[in-house]
């Protein structure tokens, strides 16, 4: 093997090794932004369209409890998850809880076409609460990964709870009932 050829290995190497101190660095400066956002992290500004009209934004959250869960309609799970969340908001008056269900249908489907199949699915389902529609940028701003993806603020907006993936509407009540019930 030539010097040229075993310079270059050794070159290449070195390179590789620089770019892997690089990454681990980086990730761990940046690591307490990595994934969701967490309990106590300051809540992002977001602002996404309702389906009826208006928007849903950062500046609506204190004054009462919200329930937030990102979800699409040909996610099963997410479907399971809004009929719980139906069942409560049928519990809980409107001006101590608000459930906005923030849709984030993805796969190339426009806003305005999000916003027809979330109106279509809550009409055909009866659900009772606001649905929003994400173009991507609430749910990259709360670091929304899997779906569904559900979030609970206190009455000051501040982040109580974090939940990823389908939870029981027992558990997501029991948070409600604790939020609700501080003073």
């Amino acid at each position: 093997m030539s010097r040229r050829a075993v310079i270059a290995g050794w070159a290449l190497v070195a390179v590789v090794a620089a770019s892997a101190i690089h990454s681990g660095v980086v990730g761990a400066l940046r690591f307490d932004r990595m994934g969701p956002l967490g309990v106590g992290r300051e809540v992002p500004e977001f602002r996404v369209p309702l389906v009826d009209g208006g928007e849903f934004r950062r500046a609506d959250l204190p004054g009462r409890v919200h329930v937030v869960t990102f979800w699409a309609t040909w996610c099963p799970y997410c479907r399971d998850e809004l009929d719980d969340l139906q069942a409560m908001a049928d519990r809980w008056p409107d001006d101590a809880v608000r459930i906005v269900a923030v849709n984030r249908e993805g796969g190339g489907v426009s806003v305005g076409e999000a916003m027809v199949m979330a109106r279509q699915y809550r009409d055909a389902k009866g659900l009772g609460f606001g649905i929003g529609v994400d173009d991507g940028r609430m749910g990259k701003a709360f670091g929304v990964g899997g779906i569904p993806h559900t979030v609970v603020f206190d009455r000051t907006g501040r982040l109580r709870e974090v939940f990823q993936g389908r939870v029981s509407g027992e558990r997501i009540a029991g948070v409600i009932d604790a939020v609700v019930a501080e003073r």
